[in-house]
């Protein structure tokens, strides 16, 4: 092998390991990536049988997940991704079948199983059942407030004792509640309903009279319609926030209002713009968060994901809105990973936000996942996991390997009007465009680009390019590498003419289908 042939082949070599490391790296950014500078990624925490939310709270600097199982309840210490710790509470009938609520205050958790209402410490001791009737609670500062279908109860907490300061039971069939504190009064929110009728109340409660025992809002409803997860929230006006569920849709829908009469109401659909990305739809399951300025919400939504390499598509994402005067100031994705997530949950820190969900396992179960804004965990969780490589290069190795076998079905058809040309020139001898005229290799060469340019990237590969950065959608491309190709072959025979035409073409055209289907190789499906 002569000197231009060994030159050659080394930088067809050197050429063809550049496309495909630049390929690798695209794939690896892509799988490796956050889902915004805010967000860590994600860290699978523990599972769970039911579609339900997985409660957070912070002790002595700790941050805690709770998880019911079997006659015991799961504390899970997130604190520290690399370290995740859990501790078995034994509580002997508990199931998470059976505990429809749980929550946490001042050193204990209180958990509403089979509708009554109990409590134990969070070291499992001191197990009180309070044998009181709930469908639900919520707990604003040392008040715990229980419903069910006739009454509405507030109860002061006081270590693991709990006393009555006040009663209503004017407002019958309630659903759900929630509360917050507002201007030192408490503002409880009320979904009721019976049959096809609902109704939104807004109760007050200055610890001695109840006010607003008029619904803010009623809405009917069908067999294939509901409404569910009432919220409050305040940021200098008063939030109410509710899904809507249909039989094809979901959508988050709001009341808000800045006068204490609750006059002049309007139901508004929630429209989460996320950044970089576009408008969310079939806004699901939601958490509310407020720091006293403004109000955040973390709701599962769809958006469409442009990965690289595959065609945009619907994924179902946890999104983190930033709200204030009633409106969606700023929207992020909290996750990003392709897969439907749902029943989220959210802390704040003075470190930073914690974010609980739930992802299906496909066999009836549930994982439950973790992320945060806080250093430790993006500084943890934001690398380059082993996991990440393999499915970049086993991504990269499977797409190179089908775009190799395709895109060359594609040269070939492109290479057929040159080979034409070469053929009849081989028939016909004309004196100026005899088989081995360099003349007659170029005007060969130009009917192949022309034909390439229709071709590349076929049709279903420039759909994908309209959403990908250069160089890849830079429609140059094709040509670059047929020129390329054509210094490498010039290389390789090492003449200003070629001895067959047709050979040194054939030559081309083989490192010219390697180089462009390497480079599209992420985009063929």
């Amino acid at each position: 092998m002569n000197i231009h042939k060994l030159i050659s082949i080394i930088l067809i070599i050197v050429t063809v390991v550049l496309l495909t490391s630049y390929n690798y790296e695209r794939y690896l950014k892509s799988f490796s990536q956050s889902p915004s500078k805010e967000w860590s990624r994600d860290i699978k925490i523990g599972s769970r049988d039911f579609n339900r939310s997985t409660s957070i709270f912070s002790n002595n600097n700790k941050i805690y997940a709770i998880l019911p199982k079997m006659n015991k309840i799961e504390l899970i210490d997130i604190s520290t991704p690399n370290k995740i710790l859990i501790k078995d509470m034994d509580i002997n009938g508990i199931d998470e079948s059976n505990v429809k609520e749980i929550n946490y205050c001042n050193g204990r958790l209180y958990i509403v199983k089979n509708n009554t209402l109990m409590s134990v410490g969070i070291d499992g001791s001191n197990l009180v059942n309070y044998g009181i009737n709930a469908d639900g609670f919520k707990i604003v500062d040392d008040k715990l407030i229980t419903f069910n279908n006739s009454e509405i109860n507030i109860y002061k907490i006081s270590n693991d004792k709990l006393m009555l300061e006040g009663s209503i039971s004017q407002i019958k069939n309630t659903r759900e509640i929630d509360a917050e504190k507002i201007n030192k009064r408490l503002y409880i929110a009320l979904l009721t309903g019976i049959n096809y009728d609902r109704s939104i109340y807004l109760l007050t409660y200055d610890g001695r009279q109840w006010g607003n025992l008029k619904p803010v809002y009623n809405i009917s409803v069908s067999s294939f319609s509901d409404i569910d997860n009432l919220r409050i929230a305040y940021d200098g006006g008063i939030y109410l926030f509710y899904n809507s569920v249909s039989k094809n849709n979901l959508n988050l829908k709001y009341i808000y209002f800045k006068d204490a009469k609750l006059q002049n109401v309007f139901l508004k659909d929630a429209m989460i713009n996320v950044d970089g990305i576009g408008n969310a739809d079939n806004i699901g399951d939601f958490d509310v968060l407020e720091d006293g300025t403004y109000v955040y919400t973390v709701s599962s939504g769809s958006v469409e994901l442009s990965n690289f390499g595959n065609v945009p598509s619907k994924s179902t994402e946890i999104i983190y809105s930033k709200w204030k005067g009633g409106k969606v100031v700023l929207s992020k994705l909290a996750t990003k990973t392709g897969t439907w997530k749902g029943m989220p949950k959210i802390l704040n820190t003075k470190n930073g936000n914690f974010l609980t969900w739930i992802e299906a396992d496909g066999f009836g179960k549930y994982y439950v996942y973790a992320s945060s804004t806080t250093y430790v965990y993006k500084n943890v969780l934001n690398r380059v996991r082993p996991v990440d490589k393999q499915y970049a290069l086993s991504t990269l190795i499977q797409k190179s390997a089908a775009s190799l076998l395709i895109g060359l079905i594609f040269i070939l058809v492109g290479a057929l009007p040159a080979y034409v040309w070469f053929v009849v020139i081989m028939l016909f001898e004309p004196r100026r465009l005899k088989g081995e005229s360099v003349v007659s290799f170029y005007i060969g060469a130009a009917i192949y680009i022309i034909m390439k340019y229709f071709l590349y990237p076929p049709h279903s590969i420039r759909t994908i390019l309209n959403s990908v950065l250069k160089p890849y959608n830079f429609l140059a491309m094709p040509a670059i590498f047929t020129l390329i190709s054509y210094g490498l072959t010039r290389v390789y025979y090492g003449r200003k003419k070629f001895n067959s035409n047709f050979g040194a073409f054939s030559f081309m055209i083989i490192i010219d289908a390697i180089l462009t289907n390497l480079f599209y190789a992420p985009f063929f499906t």
